[in-house]
Parts: structure tokens; sequence; C-alpha cells
């Protein structure tokens, strides 16, 4: 039997994977908040190299709390949200909810492990390049891949059904065997190009273009490989610079944290910087340009938001 899934957040991520779902006869049951009356009215429309789709009927809902139970709830909320996580899964976790993790970040799993150890607890790194448009619209620019990997035993048993029905929906999908280096793997992508987009004003074209920027973002993941290294988590040598000419031959792409600040959203600084920088320091060691880039974009995001 398909797993039926509730979609926590329908923004680019959520929409763009719930829309997949859906288009491949998933049971989908979406949580929105400021389109919510527009996606009943206008329904869900997503724009993709894939194929552009229009549903007309969304199962979309304004609260968690009125939604049937489903087998897998995606979280795709931003993780400047995630104090509010307890309050909105509580009503949808039940024993054995899978909670499919698809923020960024580090350490995320090991709150919702401690906050509903009844749940099964998957990480979804998603490797997307996506943009919301406006109410109930979605742009898929390029890539799409989730990789799954468990936090304990429980998911290890679940991630054979997740990519079967992620891979129904034309979703590539692999499986990672650990968490830790999963999300490390993610972070040394998204704590050069995030932040640079933001502190120099440049989506990814612009960066890999500029001799300067990109031997910052070599910087940064040089840092970022050495403290993963401490936390116990190695890459091969070329890993760094495979990234970087991926990141040179993506469609010129706006990350999420830029698309924020331009927006005067609140970035999401805690889960992408300041908890790598903590698990770092709690191994005897400091990241000097991450630590930087931490700060800047934190003195950005306050001007920028009480402007």
């Amino acid at each position: 039997m398909k797993p039926t899934f509730t979609i926590l957040g329908t923004g680019a991520l959520g929409g763009f994977y719930g829309s997949q779902l859906l288009r491949s006869g998933a049971t989908v049951r979406f949580i929105a908040h400021s389109d919510v009356e527009f996606i009943r009215k206008h329904g869900l429309r997503v724009d993709s190299p894939l194929g552009n789709v229009q549903h007309q009927s969304v199962a979309v809902y304004a609260a968690s709390d009125e939604i049937p139970p489903s087998d897998v709830v995606c979280i795709a909320l931003k993780t400047t949200q995630n104090h509010l996580l307890p309050k909105l899964l509580a009503p949808l976790v039940h024993d054995g909810t899978v909670l499919l993790n698809l923020q960024n970040g580090l350490t995320l799993e090991n709150e919702l492990a401690t906050q509903f150890p009844q749940a099964v607890v998957i990480a979804g790194l998603c490797f997307l390049c996506a943009n919301k448009l406006g109410f109930g619209h979605i742009a898929h620019l390029d890539y799409g891949l989730v990789s799954f990997a468990p936090f304990d035993e429980r998911g290890v048993a679940w991630i054979p059904r997740l990519m079967e029905a992620f891979a129904a929906a034309s979703i590539p999908v692999e499986a990672q065997s650990e968490l830790t280096t999963a999300r490390w793997r993610k972070l040394l992508w998204n704590i050069p190009f995030n932040g640079l987009s933001v502190l120099l004003n440049r989506n990814t074209d612009g960066l890999m273009a500029d001799a300067d920027a990109r031997a910052l973002a070599e910087q940064l993941m040089t840092e970022v490989v050495a403290g993963a290294a401490a936390c116990g988590v190695h890459f091969a040598d070329d890993f760094p610079a495979q990234l970087l000419e991926t990141t040179a031959r993506m469609k010129p792409y706006a990350p999420s944290m830029r698309l924020d600040y331009l927006a005067q959203r609140e970035l999401e600084i805690e889960y992408l910087y300041r908890r790598p920088l903590r698990e770092v320091m709690q191994h005897g060691m400091r990241l000097p340009a991450v630590e930087a880039i931490t700060r800047l974009l934190t003195i950005a995001d306050r001007h920028n938001r009480s402007a």
C-alpha cells in the first residue's frame, strides 16, 4: 500500500515535492499559511522542466489539528519556525508516524526524536533549485534529488518505502547510511553559497563568475571540511571541487537565504551556521571564516528586518 503524506509548509520545497507525489497518485495533504485560501480557490501550480502542472483540487489545511492521520509528515518549514514544531506536529504524530525532515542544518533530527519519541525520524536532504513565485505558484528550475538518511534503525526499515514512493513521482532518490555524514555533505554547499549570496548580493552564477567570490567559497568549504573531520566525518579529497563544478553548471539560482533576505524574512542562521560551529567547538576546533560570515549574516539580518 502506498504511504500517505502530509506536507507541513507549502513553499518552494514542500510545494514541489508535494505536487510530484500528488501527480503520482499518492494521497497528499498540505498545510499552508498565507496562501491557504488562494490554493483552496485556485489550486496549486508548479512550473517545471518535468512538465508544468496545475492541481485544481488540493487537500489544503490551515491548521494541523484538522488533518486526518498520514503515514509520513514531511517537514518543509523554514527552520526559523522550528520553535512552533512541537505545537504544529503534536496533532499529526501518532505511534509509528514517519517524520521526514526536509529542512537544512544540523541537530534537527535529534530535537525531533527527543520531542516525539513515538515517531520514526528520517532526514530527507533535498538537492533542489526551486522558488516560490507567488500564492500557490512554484517554479522548479533544476535538480530535485532527495537523499534519505535514518536517525535510528526504525528509519532504516522505512527508507525503501519512501524511495519507492518518491521515485514513482519522478523524483531522483538515494539512501545514505549515516545521518551525520549526510548532514555535513549538505552543509559543505549551504554554508558558503547561502551566506555569500546574501552578503555579496549575487546568485550562484554571479558568485562562480567572480574569482574572489569563488575563492572565498573555496576557503569556507575548506573550513567546513576541517570542521566535519573534527566531528568524525571525512570527505573524499575531490568532493569540494566536484561541488564547485556542479554549482558552475547549475542554472542561475538564488539560494533560499538570498530570497529570504530580499523579502526581509528572518534568515536561517541558527541551524545552518551556529549549530555547526557549536558542534565543532565541542571538539576543540574553531572555524574563523565561518564564524566571521555568521556574524556578518547576523548583522545583515538584523538591519534588514528593522529597515
